[in-house]
């Protein structure tokens, strides 16, 4: 007639990592409840019941009573901590990047306007190209990093491959933090810049010199290095910098005066720009829309007009892409000015009547080429020779050549740099932008401002290593510099009368002012976009203001982590205590994930001033007895 009874049910959650986001809290509850029933004959509620007139009952009455008693006792796993700790922000998604080092995205840029250090961009001639020098830009292929027993190039040396400007560079020996998904180190493909001031640049038809060029020598190099440039652009699929908070160029770059780089040879000034915003994409400065697969060809006759820069389509294709016709390849893969180098010689024949008379020693070399724009492929017949020995340097000056660097693959030997034709049309939308209105960042490649280090010139971090993996066997010292240059910064010069960061369509990158040739080798180069922002206005009284950045006051907003940042000199990331670094599960070598902080680096606040930085969320913290953060402070490396 009685009965009790009991129940015990437990859910555990066991969560993937041990950083939880705020409203995922892994769950350990417990419910527990008891239970009773009762039941017994009553006779006497059908004695009295048959009482009642006209009613006579025949069944048992009974009496019966239950109860239930439930309580939940909530819990968490112990992943989680023991006082189950979830994160509003870890920061490890706080700052991500875009990467821009592809060289295949970046084409030959078109000549700055609007700043008095290019006059020549201005001028109806061929003027605008007269101050064009070498630049090289490319990944070494791995085959001269790791020469195999079948594939060695045959003046591939141990020397070559120990250089710190033609070595392979490991992931470890910059960030030695960072663990290797394979378990072995793997080698960074660093962006190559390789600038050669006194070197003739493609379309550049400068002799005799001019107002705003100084010639050849007699030699044929360039007269006045200093006032020569080289640059490349490329698109950028990111427009709108301001929704997407784009805060930062970052780079990691190899010092490019090191131990293989004698000081004699180190350039006396120059610097590297950097220019985003609207960026014309004419680059021979003609109106025209250049495009080589748009050439007449026997099989398929077009329309072309002439140009003072060459030979130029009327009709543009909507396709951008070669004929697969071998016969007509050769016809219109001849770079942007549409001539082939025997039409050259004779286009161009009073500039080759210049060059005979100013430097005809170098006469044969012009007239092999005119226009300056072969290609040449890097492992080509007549590098392969025992001898000279032939660097790697030397091999890729002529990778980012236009005229046959898209010629039809026969077999397995593909000797070229790209399938694609070459067009004025760096974002393929099929018009030819001719505006320049930009920002313009400006970094100093004198090696004095390389030596000061941290809080100058846009350096973050210096890291002093040894080179690994040196095949002479040598101990090599090397130092990588992080640069961050901000986006948003008082020193940006604006140019064509740019307002905003909403239409950010191009970057161009250029190296101007050296006086010796100087090698960039980027191991990181990154458009930085953050989740947090900084914060504009006034934070003592309410109200509405305008933005109050102080021209004196330096306010960034950045992360640090381990990987990029631990064990180095000035900076060095050290984890929080009670903090260790995630275990990624998924990788068969239980590889270690990043740890990351937020930066918050100001100088020369003034007094009453603030400045903060903010983020977006939307939190129901009513369940939580603790808010907690690590908040680590120091003085900044420069001591001003």
């Amino acid at each position: 007639d009685f009965s009790v009874g009991g129940t015990v049910m437990n859910l555990t959650e066991r969560p993937v990592t041990q950083k939880v986001n705020q409203g995922d809290e892994p769950v350990s509850n417990t419910i527990w409840g008891l239970d009773a029933n009762y039941r017994t004959e009553a006779p006497f509620l059908t004695r009295w019941i048959d009482k009642i007139p006209l009613i006579e009952t025949k069944e048992m009455s009974t009496i019966t009573a239950a109860g239930e008693f439930a309580y939940l006792v909530p819990g968490h796993s112990k992943a989680v901590g023991k006082n189950g700790n979830s994160y509003i922000d870890d920061f490890e998604g706080s700052q991500s990047a875009i990467d821009i080092r592809s060289p295949f995205a970046w084409t030959l840029a078109s000549t700055p306007q609007g700043q008095t250090i290019f006059p020549e961009a201005s001028l109806d001639s061929l003027q605008p190209g007269f101050n064009r020098a070498k630049l090289a830009w490319y990944n070494i292929d791995p085959l001269f990093l790791r020469p195999t027993n079948n594939l060695t190039p045959s003046n591939v040396n141990a020397a070559m491959m120990s250089n710190h400007f033609m070595r392979e560079v490991l992931e470890t020996e910059v960030f030695p933090n960072k663990q290797p998904p394979t378990g072995q180190p793997t080698n960074i493909a660093t962006f190559d810049l390789a600038f050669y001031p006194t070197e003739r640049g493609p379309y550049n038809y400068d002799a005799q010199g001019s107002p705003v060029s100084a010639g050849l020598a007699p030699d044929g190099s360039l007269n006045n290095p200093t006032s020569r440039w080289g640059g490349i652009m490329r698109s950028i699929s990111t427009n709108d910098f301001e929704a997407a908070n784009i805060e930062y160029i970052q780079f990691w770059v190899m010092d490019p005066f090191n131990s293989d780089n004698p000081s004699s040879n180190w350039n006396t000034g120059g610097e590297l720009f950097f220019n985003i915003g609207n960026i014309s994409e004419d680059i021979l400065t003609d109106g025209v829309r250049s495009s080589e697969n748009g050439l007449s060809t026997p099989q398929h006759p077009t329309t072309t007009t002439t140009t003072k820069w060459g030979k130029i389509p009327l009709y543009q294709p909507l396709v951008n892409a070669f004929n697969n016709d071998p016969a007509e390849r050769p016809l219109q893969d001849i770079g942007l000015d549409g001539l082939s180098s025997t039409e050259e010689i004779t286009f161009f024949n009073n500039y080759l009547q210049n060059v005979a008379a100013v430097a005809p020693a170098a006469a044969a070399q012009f007239n092999s080429d005119p226009s300056g724009d072969d290609f040449h492929y890097f492992r080509g017949d007549d590098y392969e020779s025992p001898t000279p020995i032939l660097n790697t340097l030397e091999r890729y000056k002529k990778w980012n050549g236009m005229e046959n660097n898209s010629p039809v693959a026969s077999g397995s030997d593909i000797r070229s740099s790209t399938t694609l034709p070459n067009v004025e049309d760096i974002n393929r939308d099929n018009n030819l932008s001719t505006v320049e209105s930009y920002y313009q960042y400006r970094i100093s490649l004198k090696p004095s401002d390389f030596a000061q280090g941290v809080g100058n010139n846009y350096i973050t971090d210096v890291y002093s290593t040894n080179a690994q993996n040196v095949k002479d066997g040598s101990t090599k010292p090397i130092k990588w510099y992080q640069f961050k240059v901000p986006i948003r910064s008082s020193q940006v010069e604006k140019i064509g009368g740019i307002e905003n960061y909403q239409s950010i369509r191009f970057i161009r990158m250029f190296i101007k002012g050296v006086d010796k040739p100087i090698v960039l080798r980027f191991a990181r180069l990154e458009l930085v976009r953050g989740e947090w922002r900084k914060y504009g206005f006034d934070l003592l009284q309410p109200g509405l203001y305008v933005p109050n950045d102080d021209a004196n006051t330096q306010f960034d907003v950045a992360a640090v982590n381990i990987e990029e940042n631990g064990s180095k000199q000035p900076v060095n990331y050290v984890l929080p205590p009670g903090i260790d670094r995630q275990i990624n599960a998924a990788s068969a070598n239980l590889i270690r994930l990043n740890e990351q902080s937020l930066s918050l680096t100001v100088c020369n606040l003034e007094d009453g001033k603030s400045r903060a930085a903010f983020k977006n969320a939307n939190l129901d913290v009513r369940s939580y007895k603790k808010l907690q953060m690590f908040i680590h402070a120091e003085a900044s490396p420069n001591p001003n």
